[in-house]
């Protein structure tokens, strides 16, 4: 019998939305987001997948919670549009990676985030596998293996995968991510490419081991961040 295409459609992949307003309001409280007059957050609780009007996108609670906050830093934004992907393709952990990372650059090397270093250290990973990605949190950053060496020390949590249903709708503020298209990431040479490396890259990997061998670890960078009261991925 010949073979039916699957048909890819916005509602592939989600899971109902189980956060209230109140769980809204605790991450405002808790000062990892802006107020709803400033941002135009929204609940999406009992929808079975989102809904979004005109200049709206999706956020997860876990995304605010590992350091995630609109509108999107540019180092952020740029890194979807270079590997191809969706806000809704990465993982809590995988914000945390670049959380972790951004704020590493401006608070301890004193830099803006460094793209090839950044390429040089992290690829996509395509979960749960290449042969099957789903389609939220099918793209996760990961930091390469032979580079565990080069980079602060941190083991993120493991995560069930009850932070899919805990989703909110927020304004799509300037500068702007892009609109929601169905179906799961697609893999591209992007997702892997180490970049140039080059004497600058080298330059900073020195000063992380430096740091590393100081006693700066991915814990030190989090609690840096919290202490200060910023979430490293807003502009």
């Amino acid at each position: 019998s010949p073979q039916v295409k699957k048909v890819e459609t916005l509602a592939a992949g989600w899971k109902k939305c189980k956060l209230s307003e109140a769980g809204i309001c605790a991450l405002v409280e808790d000062r990892l987001l802006q107020s709803r007059t400033i941002i135009g957050w929204r609940s999406g609780k009992g929808e079975d997948r989102p809904y979004e009007g005109t200049n709206e996108i999706v956020l997860f609670r876990s995304f605010i919670e590992h350091g995630l906050a609109g509108p999107s830093y540019d180092f952020f934004r740029g890194l979807l549009r270079y590997r191809k992907i969706q806000l809704h393709h990465l993982s809590p952990n995988s914000i945390l990676h670049l959380a972790i990372f951004t704020h590493l650059c401006e608070a301890f090397l004193g830099i803006e985030p460094h793209f090839d270093l950044f390429r040089h250290l992290f690829y996509l990973r395509p979960h749960p596998s290449r042969g099957k990605i789903i389609e939220i949190g099918g793209a996760e950053i990961s930091l390469r293996p032979d580079k565990e060496d080069a980079y602060i020390v941190y083991r993120p949590a493991s995560l069930n995968a009850d932070w899919k249903n805990t989703w909110f709708y927020v304004g799509n503020h300037y500068p702007s991510l892009p609109e929601q298209v169905p179906g799961p990431p697609k893999v591209c040479d992007e997702w892997s490419n180490a970049g140039p490396g080059g004497e600058q890259v080298n330059q900073l990997l020195g000063s992380i081991i430096a740091l590393k061998s100081s006693g700066v670890t991915g814990g030190s960078v989090v609690y840096s961040w919290m202490n200060r009261r910023v979430q490293p991925q807003q502009k």
